[in-house]
């Protein structure tokens, strides 16, 4: 892996486990945050690689934007999320982009499962307590089944850069 490369994935990990923490204490993922990260991923690959990573980082932008969009528009997810993976995907490029997109999906998909599971045996502990500090959010109307996407976007790049960084040194 390049150094451009591991630079960016480095990166990306560091974003993600930002809008890890602040999606699990607030509920939200600051704009502030995802714009940064978006005009920053564009930046870099426009000067370390010109056109082909400017296009690069727009692809990626799409490949993460628009799946999300389509789910915000139809109720399945918040803004923050779309920009999040927008923003994620002009570091990573689409493909990955979309490696990571599966992958969180799957990652939720697993959580509901087990979410609903423990429910299921009789489980009174809501799985998102001690997440959220109520006198920020209002938690009363979360699902207890409710994950904030930023985590399993997180834990996907992690393990796939990880998963990257382990083949690369073998």
């Amino acid at each position: 892996m390049s150094l451009i490369t591991t630079l960016a994935a480095v990166i990306a990990m560091i974003f993600t486990a930002v809008a890890m923490v602040f999606d699990l204490k607030v509920r939200r993922i600051p704009n502030a945050l995802t714009v940064s990260a978006f005009f920053a991923g564009i930046g870099f690959h426009a000067i370390t690689a010109g056109w082909s990573g400017l296009g690069f980082a727009l692809l990626g932008f799409v490949a993460g934007f628009c799946p999300l969009l389509l789910l915000w528009l139809i109720g399945g997810g918040g803004g923050g999320d779309v920009k999040l993976m927008g923003a994620l995907g002009t570091w990573l490029g689409g493909p990955v982009t979309l490696v990571i997109f599966i992958g969180s999906a799957v990652t939720a998909i697993v959580w509901l499962v087990v979410a609903r599971f423990g429910r299921a045996l009789g489980s009174d502990r809501d799985v998102t307590e001690g997440q959220c500090d109520d006198s920020t959010v209002n938690v009363k109307n979360a699902s207890p089944t409710m994950l904030p996407y930023a985590i399993p976007v997180a834990i996907t790049t992690w393990a796939w850069m990880l998963l990257k960084f382990a083949v690369e040194v073998s």
